[in-house]
């Protein structure tokens, strides 16, 4: 076994090259998540005040009670964020190696069942698993987890190559549910199960991804009972987390609303579509490799599906999901990395690395090449990449003083909240259903898509002062024939059109065209909620 999860003497520095590695890529990949302002704003709100925002206050438009499933991770955001740019860096990297060391967890736990193997996997076994002479290192199985670690990495980029968002948490605490639920199963020690309740009461108020613990524990339930062993402990449990959720700001409308956003369709957000429907090529390409690989050997084991019902009725509903939604293709990739392990690890056997310590010398390579790489890209850790916000736009509203409502898409709507408010109050944002009524989010996506009546929100009883317009938006080119607005200013992403009635003889331009800001730049607000 020690073969296949890194020896314990070696333990220490393959940890730090994974680390490294992850710090890295956060510092390449740092373009602001659009729904981050609106999570700071809450938090803020929250320091402040000491109290949730339960109403909200930076739209113009018909809202309802903000059932804020993110309030917590807000609060902890907010927290982070005071100190400072790479504070938060460090802090999204610690999320993300967590989650792959709690895999690694439930790994090592199956792999120390001999009966998780079928017959030609247990002879390979005891083959490889003779111990190491002293001060041997492990031949195959450290160098195995150094590219297999790297494989990982790149083929979930919805937590490693995106800003820190609050489904971290749920990534997170979902590899450490299944790190649980398989040590319970290995050592029948169900008083373990009683952590997942404690759990639920936190991930319940960081993220409503804590649906995925009922999900987990009713495969579980569902398997066992197949599998002809006991159920009344996770049944127990799995009541217990459900009631568990009722703790809330929110109550009963909370539970009702998580649930019901669960299976809401989102056609036209991106992290809602299918990761083989997406139109980069080379979007998720290896998440698309690894999963095809994985459901190979998922359909060619399914002769052992008498052998763990739980095993495989997991992972055919998290192929499922992450099939359906980009969102979800963490899940794929934590379920078949603990659960496939055992599958995969003979066809690594044959791999022998020599001389004995080239396994340890690949390792610090990595870590050399990694710290390389962070000290080219040491600017990053000062200038966070704001290209998917208008920045120059917003800079443009406060240097000329223009208050009003402002439109835009509704990826933009919580940085504009955060830089603006109050003088300027925003048609959406990201937060969707949290605050806003379907028809309001139908509107903007007609006006946006220039689809049939397109204007039906310009010729509304509600009033739009300014417009933000992507240059590249088709309904771009149909505002040059209204006279109710005019665009008075264009930079190289996007346009603001101002109502007639609102213009201005003149406006003072941008000295300077905006590329990046400092952290105290990007992230500055005016803000206050007392």
């Amino acid at each position: 076994m020690k073969k296949f999860i890194i020896n314990n003497k070696y333990n220490c520095l393959f940890f730090i090259c994974a680390f490294l590695f992850i710090f890295w890529q956060t510092i390449i990949y740092n373009a602001v998540d659009m729904d981050y302002w609106a999570r700071l704003l809450q938090g803020f709100a929250f320091l402040e005040t000491g109290h949730i925002l339960k109403n909200d206050i930076f739209s113009y438009t018909n809202t309802h009670l903000w059932l804020d499933h993110e309030w917590g991770a807000s609060i902890i955001f907010a927290f982070i964020h005071k100190g400072g740019y790479l504070f938060i860096l460090l802090f999204k990297s610690l999320l993300v190696f967590l989650t792959f060391f709690f895999m690694y967890l439930a790994v090592k736990v199956r792999l120390q069942n001999k009966e998780n193997f079928t017959d030609i996997e247990k002879i390979r076994l005891n083959n490889s698993v003779s111990q190491p002479t002293a001060g041997s290192p492990p031949q195959s199985g450290f160098s195995f987890n150094i590219v297999y670690f790297i494989l990982l990495v790149f083929a979930m980029p919805t937590i490693t190559q995106s800003w820190i968002r609050c489904h971290f948490f749920t990534f997170l605490f979902f590899s450490f549910c299944i790190y649980i639920l398989e040590k319970v199963r290995q050592s029948n020690n169900y008083k373990l199960l009683t952590v997942l309740p404690v759990l639920m009461l936190f991930w319940v108020n960081i993220h409503g991804g804590c649906v995925s613990l009922l999900g987990l524990l009713g495969i579980y339930i569902a398997g066992e009972f197949l599998n002809k062993k006991s159920v009344k402990y996770y049944l127990f449990t799995l009541l217990c987390c459900l009631a568990v959720m009722f703790i809330n700001p929110y109550g009963f409308d909370y539970v009702k609303f998580i649930f019901t956003a669960t299976t809401m369709p989102r056609p036209f957000v991106t992290e809602w579509i299918s990761p083989f429907m997406h139109s980069d090529l080379n979007f998720f390409i290896i998440f698309k490799l690894i999963y095809i690989i994985n459901l190979i050997i998922l359909i060619i084991n399914l002769k052992n599906l008498k052998k763990d019902f739980t095993k495989y009725i997991l992972l055919a509903v998290c192929a499922y999901l992450s099939f359906r939604y980009i969102k979800n293709t963490p899940f794929f990739i934590i379920t078949s990395v603990v659960f496939l392990y055992e599958n995969l690890f003979g066809l690594f056997e044959k791999i022998k690395f020599n001389p004995k310590y080239l396994p340890n010398l690949a390792c610090i390579i990595l870590i050399i090449v990694s710290l390389y790489n962070i000290h080219k890209n040491s600017f990053m850790l000062v200038y966070p990449n704001l290209s998917q916000q208008p920045v120059e736009i917003v800079k443009f509203i406060k240097n000329n003083n223009l208050k009003g409502n402002i439109m835009a898409p509704f990826d933009m709507g919580s940085y504009i909240a955060y830089k603006l408010y109050p003088d300027n109050l925003i048609y959406m944002d990201g937060r969707y259903e949290e605050v806003y009524y379907n028809e309001t989010k139908k509107l903007l996506d007609n006006f946006f898509m220039a689809t049939e009546n397109w204007d039906k929100i310009l010729n509304s009883d509600i009033i739009h002062d300014y417009l933000i317009i992507p240059n590249d938006a088709m309904v771009d080119e149909y505002m040059k024939n209204r006279k109710d607005y005019k665009k008075i200013y264009k930079d190289n992403t996007n346009s603001i059109y101002s109502r007639t009635d609102k213009l201005k003889n003149i406006y003072e331009l941008p000295v300077k065209k905006i590329k990046a800001g400092t952290f105290q730049e990007a992230f500055s607000t005016n803000v206050k909620f007392k």
